[in-house]
């Protein structure tokens, strides 16, 4: 399924009437649910039936694992990476195939579609999304027509949150924002933030995750289409 990939990560967000600003705390750890919205239908391409509807953000002491699971969960994506470590790691389960991909840390990775920010614009417009007070960004990417603009928080202390993206330049949490990976624009949207203990195992790559190039991952992905 060579849109399979779609489903990283990854990234978060929603609204609420009133701010969770002042609940900032250092070190914080805690699950971002987002809701996901894809720019197609269904009935232009039946593929994005099968893609997540729902991606979860876990963080804590700074390390990241962003889940995402497809229909039925024949097949899911994980990203976890560890706060100062030289890597990142992207699990891909298809079917019985179970597949780790690593990468430096600073590297977007082969499922994006474009690369780093060439230019970001901080404009003085407020949301507050899932009871978080955020700030609007609006992003330039060099292969895009089209900026895009993203909500983020600066009230979650988590260090380095956009990393290995096209948004890592943003200080912040992104709360919404847009993005396309495989040819296909999803929508991210936070619709709860949730602060409460999250397991160290979260972040731990299983053991019969197997380490796979992108050239490897992208063969089984064209195979399950």
């Amino acid at each position: 399924m060579k849109h399979i990939t779609l489903i990283l990560i990854s990234l978060h967000l929603f609204i609420s009437c009133s701010s969770k600003s002042d609940k900032k705390k250092a070190d914080a750890e805690g699950t971002i649910t987002y809701k996901v919205c894809y720019a197609t239908k269904e009935d232009v391409n039946p593929i994005i039936a099968l893609l997540p509807t729902q991606v979860e953000f876990k963080f804590k002491d700074n390390n990241i694992s962003v889940l995402s699971e497809g229909y039925l969960g024949f097949f899911s994506t994980r990203f976890i990476s560890k706060y100062k470590a030289p890597s990142s790691s992207i699990l891909f389960k298809i079917l019985n195939n179970k597949m780790n991909y690593q990468f430096a840390s600073d590297e977007v990775p082969f499922i994006y579609n474009h690369q780093l920010a060439t230019q970001i614009k901080y404009l003085k417009t407020d949301r507050v999304i899932a009871g978080y007070k955020c700030k609007l960004a609006r992003v330039f990417i060099e292969e895009l027509p089209e900026p895009i603009d993203v909500y983020y928080t600066q009230d979650i202390c988590l260090k380095n949150p956009n990393r290995n993206t096209p948004f890592s330049k943003i200080d912040g949490v992104l709360l919404e924002f847009e993005t396309t990976m495989n040819k296909i624009k999803a929508k991210f949207s936070a619709e709860n933030v949730s602060l409460t203990p999250v397991s160290k195992e979260e972040f731990i790559i299983p053991s019969d995750y197997v380490k796979s190039d992108a050239k490897t991952i992208l063969k089984y992905v064209s195979n399950f289409n």
